[in-house]
C-alpha cells in the first residue's frame, strides 16, 4: 500500500486519521489532487522514458547497421522529451518531500511559530514557481518560430514542460500548505529513508 502524503502518524482506523468538517475536507480536496498530479506525472515519467530509452537504444542499433550512422532525428527527440521528464519528477518530489531544505530555523522554535514559518515559505514557493511557469509560457511564446533542424518541432516545446511544471510544484505545495495548516507543522511530507542522501 502506498504511503499517505503528509506524515502524521497513521491511526489503526483512517477515519480517525482526518479532522471533521471544513479542516477534513480540505485534507480530502489535498489528498485528491496530489493523487491526481501523481498519476500524470508517473504517467508522463512512463510515457517519456519509454520513448527515450527506445529512440536511444534504437539509434544506437542504426549506428552500427545503417550506412548513414543513424538517425537524423534521434538527438532531437531527447530534446524534447527530457524537459517533461524531469519535471514530472520535480513536481512528485515535491508531494514526498524529496528537495534539498535547509531547516536550521525550525529546530529552535515552538510548534506555532513553525507552522506560521512554514506556511510562509510555502507561499513565498507558490508565488515563484507562479512567476516561473509565467515566465516560461512568455519565452515559449518568443521561440515558437525556432524549429528543429530534423523534426520541425517548434523550439517552445521543453518550455511548455517547465511552465507545466512549475504550476505542478506550485499545486503540490499548495497541498502541503493545505495539511501544515490543518494539522501542523508534522504535516510536512519527509522522504522514505532509503531516498535521502547521505
Amino acid at each position: 500500500m502506498e504511503q499517505p502524503f503528509h506524515t502524521v502518524p497513521a491511526p489503526a482506523d483512517p477515519a480517525a486519521a482526518r479532522p471533521g468538517g471544513v479542516p477534513g475536507a480540505l485534507i480530502a480536496f489535498a489528498d485528491a489532487v496530489d493523487q491526481a498530479v501523481a498519476l500524470l506525472c508517473r504517467g508522463v515519467l512512463l510515457l517519456v522514458g519509454s520513448a527515450l530509452m527506445g529512440v536511444l537504444t534504437a539509434n544506437v542499433i542504426a549506428r552500427y547497421v545503417l550506412a548513414t550512422g543513424g538517425f537524423d532525428w534521434a538527438e532531437e527527440v531527447p530534446q524534447q522529451l527530457f524537459p517533461w521528464f524531469i519535471m514530472a519528477g520535480v513536481a512528485i518530489a515535491v508531494q514526498r518531500g524529496g528537495h534539498i531544505a535547509v531547516e536550521w530555523l525550525l529546530g529552535r522554535l515552538d510548534r506555532g511559530a513553525k507552522r506560521w514559518v512554514l506556511l510562509a515559505g510555502h507561499a513565498l514557493v507558490v508565488a515563484a514557481y507562479l512567476g516561473l511557469c509565467r515566465q516560461a509560457l512568455e519565452v515559449a511564446g518568443i521561440v515558437a518560430i525556432e524549429r528543429s533542424p530534423a523534426l520541425g518541432l517548434p523550439g517552445s516545446y521543453g518550455y511548455w514542460a517547465i511552465a507545466a511544471g512549475c504550476a505542478l510544484v506550485a499545486i503540490g505545495t499548495v497541498t502541503v500548505a493545505i495539511r501544515i495548516a490543518v494539522l501542523g507543522p508534522e504535516a510536512m511530507p519527509q522522504p522514505v529513508p532509503e531516498e535521502m542522501p547521505t
